[in-house]
Parts: structure tokens; C-alpha cells; sequence
């Protein structure tokens, strides 16, 4: 039979209140007591029931995380930061995945709603699906959306994407390249939306003009983008520099450049957003913008907790910048 709360009360000498207080920290204790409770919830192992809790004091102390897409490696790098922010709270993590498929989101919202989670970290499939926003507006926990923005009053952790892509396709066109691709990214994503104006703003700034043609958007997984960059170095006209919009994509577009026997970047420059966890296997490494995941996910955590203490806060939009991490992957083009 499990231990309860009045075996420990028993066995420490004291009332089942003050093990309650011991337990919740909802009043002062002397630390005499607090020992001996704490040595007999020790040597019986019991264990405070969460959902008894959770009816007593209208809280589960959970926080739901609905990932995007949680075999991508920015989901799993952005959960555990929200994982690490969360224990140090005493919260406990409850994930979902919603695999790219809005329905699913849903579907995962409702559940973990369900669970009588304190609140929501999501990370959006979409940033166009009036549905979505709806369900988000009317689920009535304190919610927190990170990577893509969405057009809603919502706290929200993203990434300066602009200014970063112009910076480093600004390296590949001030080495001398003037068609620079760039692949990859579902077209209305914001995520996406914001690293094109990026790859444009860097020609703006130079007075050059982009050849839309070489934005190959659209592009939803590795085998995709390597088709996509194997059709785009067939051109006559092919690319001398390529711009990945994220980790799933660059795995694509290096398999095609291995595929041709093209080397980085003696004969192609190479360089992407996110960071490459495998990056040190390759014969050169690549140029990167890494984000800053574990950032990305405490604080999301900061704003929901925010949020739970007080639903009346303002809401905020923090942007975070993504690291530079060069690597030598952009050189002059070949002659």
C-alpha cells in the first residue's frame, strides 16, 4: 500500500497539517520539524499526489509545450531549455508534437487543456490558419508562442531574423557573388517571410537587383531541398553561393553538393540559418546563424510564469539575435 500523508505525519511526530505545510511551504515551520519530516518522507518515499494538489490548490504546476515538429533539433534544443527554466520552478513539463500538421495542434492543445496545465509554450505549424488563432485566443491559459510569429496580442519569443540573413548574404555578395540562392521554408511562415526580406535587403543595400528565381521556397524537407538545389546548380546560369533557411534544409542542399562532387566553398559558398549539430564531420564547415535556443525556451517560461502571477501584464514580444558562427564557408566565387 502507497505511504500517505498521515504515515508520515505518524512516524515524524507532528500533524498531517504541518506535513502539508512542510511539503507546500505555505507556512513557517521550524527547521527542527521540517528534518524530521523531510527524513520521514525519505525513508518512506512518499510522494505528494499531484492531481490531489492540483484540486486543493487550483493549480497542476505543469506547463504544456506543443513543438512543431519535435524530431527537428531547434524543438528539442528549445524543450530543454523550457525543461531546465521549469525545474528550477518546480514545474513540471508536459510536451506534444505536433508533427507540422495544424489539426494535430489542435488536438494537442485541447489534451494537454484538458490536463489542467498551468499554461502553454507553442510553437506554432502556421502563421496564416485563422483557426489556429482562434483556438489559441479562446483556450483560456496563459500562452506563450515561440519561432513563428503570429498576428495576435500574445507574449511571443522569436528571433531577429532580418538583419541576420542581410548580414551574411551580405558577406557572400561582397565577396564577389551576385547569384545567391536561397532555399527552403514554408512560404507564408513568418520565419520564412522575414530571412527572404533579409536575402533582399542585402542587394537593396548594395544596389543590386535579386533574381527571384533563385528563392526556392516551399521546400518542406531534406529530400525536397536536395532536389530543389540539384534543379537550381543544373541552370546554365546556376548559383555560386546557396543560403539555407534552416538545419533541415542545409542537410538537403549538402547532399546535393556531395551528389555533384561540389566542394565548400572552393567551388559553391554554403551558409545557413541554424547550426549544424554535425557540423565537425564535414570536410569544411559551414557558416552558421545559431539560435539561441535554450534563451528561446527560459524565456518563454519567464513570460508565462509572468503571465499565471498576473493575467493583467502587458503583453511582450521579445526577439532574440541568433550567433555568427563563421566558418570560413564563404569565399570568393570560382573563376
Amino acid at each position: 500500500m502507497p505511504t500517505s500523508l498521515a504515515d508520515v505525519a505518524r512516524i515524524s511526530g507532528v500533524s498531517t497539517a504541518t506535513v502539508s505545510h512542510v511539503i507546500n511551504g505555505t507556512r513557517y515551520v521550524s527547521p527542527e520539524t521540517v528534518e524530521k519530516v523531510r527524513n520521514a518522507i525519505a525513508s518512506t518515499g512518499y510522494r505528494p499526489n499531484p492531481y490531489a494538489r492540483a484540486l486543493r490548490t487550483a493549480t497542476s504546476e505543469s506547463i504544456g509545450f506543443v513543438a512543431s515538429d519535435v524530431s527537428n533539433s531547434y524543438s528539442t534544443a528549445v524543450m530543454r531549455g523550457i525543461a531546465s527554466a521549469l525545474r528550477t520552478r518546480g514545474y513540471t513539463l508536459l510536451v506534444a508534437d505536433a508533427d507540422e500538421n495544424p489539426t494535430l495542434e489542435h488536438e494537442a492543445i485541447d489534451a494537454l487543456v484538458e490536463r489542467k496545465v498551468d499554461g502553454l509554450i507553442v510553437a506554432p505549424t502556421t502563421s496564416t490558419d485563422p483557426v489556429s488563432f482562434e483556438q489559441i485566443e479562446q483556450i483560456g491559459v496563459p500562452v506563450v508562442l515561440v519561432d513563428r510569429a503570429v498576428p495576435l496580442e500574445l507574449d511571443q519569443v522569436l528571433v531577429e531574423n532580418v538583419g541576420s540573413v542581410a548580414d551574411v548574404v551580405g558577406q557572400m555578395l561582397d565577396a564577389g557573388h551576385r547569384r545567391v540562392a536561397v532555399v527552403g521554408g514554408r512560404a507564408g511562415h513568418s520565419s520564412t517571410v522575414e530571412r527572404l526580406q533579409g536575402w533582399r535587403k542585402a542587394h537593396t543595400e548594395r544596389g543590386l537587383v535579386c533574381d527571384e528565381a533563385l528563392a526556392v521556397l516551399d521546400v518542406f524537407d531534406a529530400g525536397q531541398a536536395r532536389q530543389a538545389t540539384t534543379r537550381l546548380l543544373d541552370r546554365p546560369d546556376r548559383p555560386t553561393a546557396i543560403f539555407s533557411l534552416s538545419n533541415v534544409m542545409s542537410l538537403g542542399i549538402l547532399r546535393a553538393l556531395s551528389d555533384l562532387h561540389l566542394v565548400v566553398p572552393r567551388d559553391v559558398s554554403f551558409a545557413a540559418f541554424d547550426d549544424i549539430e554535425w557540423v565537425d564531420l564535414l570536410d569544411h564547415p559551414v557558416t552558421c546563424l545559431a539560435q539561441p535556443t535554450e534563451q528561446i525556451g527560459s524565456t518563454a517560461v519567464e513570460l508565462v510564469l509572468t503571465r499565471i502571477a498576473d493575467p493583467d501584464v502587458d503583453h511582450r514580444v521579445v526577439r532574440l539575435a541568433p550567433s555568427l558562427c563563421d566558418r570560413g564557408s564563404i569565399a570568393e566565387p570560382p573563376r
